[in-house]
């Protein structure tokens, strides 16, 4: 099931998955909701409209932006079928690596990120972690149309098995003594972040190359993981977008502005 209008407009846009059908609330109006409708046309995808309560019931679920689509599952991958995808593009793009996210949310929003600065695939565990969910889709906003994902059962040994295939390993930690700004990233690179509360753990850390730290001046000094992912993912790949900039001299006077 997916839910939330930015999932199921991205999952139609796409196209990757097959849409069995679309329920969406009575009365429910909106700019991006007919865009939703459009689409669906296109791709004669049924849509039934149905009481609010009755698709909150079926969501599980009150945040469904008054959408629901049921959709064929997000094909998750072994990590031979990913490698094998990532290493035949060049450049080979950076992966992450989570040992043990359990939010969906923050699982969603690490995918998100990944597919707004063109992370090649997540690797996730398959026990004691949260698994692709309707929350994860909704949180993803259609990042998961994007975004491949495997399933590994040993998070160790796929560390392993991706430096015998040339990945370094680097991860996050706030009491690591190299700053993130001033680290150079190699290639190609794999990205590791730990469990909610407890980062990164002690084995996962001793396969890392290296780790890192996410400079911050206030009193709090750890970030969520999702947010601790977007910082990094920005820090990997924003260096790429950022054009040269000109040191500006002056404050502009606040009447010109």
């Amino acid at each position: 099931m997916l839910c939330g209008i930015n999932a199921i407009h991205e999952a139609l846009r796409v196209g990757t998955r097959h849409i069995e059908s679309i329920w969406l609330a009575t009365r429910k109006e909106g700019k991006r909701l007919r865009e939703v409708i459009a689409l669906a046309a296109q791709r004669e995808t049924p849509i039934e409209t149905v009481a609010e309560p009755r698709l909150t019931e079926v969501a599980g679920t009150t945040a469904h932006q008054g959408i629901v689509a049921f959709v064929a599952s997000t094909p998750l991958l072994t990590f031979d079928q990913l490698t094998t995808r990532l290493t035949t593009q060049r450049p080979i793009p950076p992966l992450v690596v989570l040992d043990g996210v359990k939010d969906p949310r923050n699982l969603g929003a690490i995918i998100r990120s990944a597919a707004a600065f063109g992370i090649g695939g997540v690797i996730v565990r398959g026990r004691r972690a949260v698994g692709i969910t309707a929350t994860v889709a909704k949180a993803a906003a259609g990042g998961l149309e994007y975004v491949a994902i495997a399933e590994v059962t040993n998070i160790s040994q796929s560390l392993e098995r991706l430096k015998q295939l040339g990945f370094w390993i680097v991860g996050t930690d706030e009491k690591a003594s190299i700053s993130c700004q001033a680290f150079a990233f190699p290639t190609p690179l794999a990205l590791a972040f730990g469990e909610e509360g407890w980062g990164i753990s002690p084995l996962v850390k001793r396969h890392c190359d290296a780790l890192v730290k996410i400079p911050v001046c206030g009193p709090l000094r750890s970030l969520n993981v999702a947010v601790a992912a977007a910082v990094l993912f920005y820090e990997v790949r924003g260096r790429e977008l950022r054009p040269p900039v000109e040191p500006v001299k002056s404050v502009p006077n606040r009447s010109s502005l």
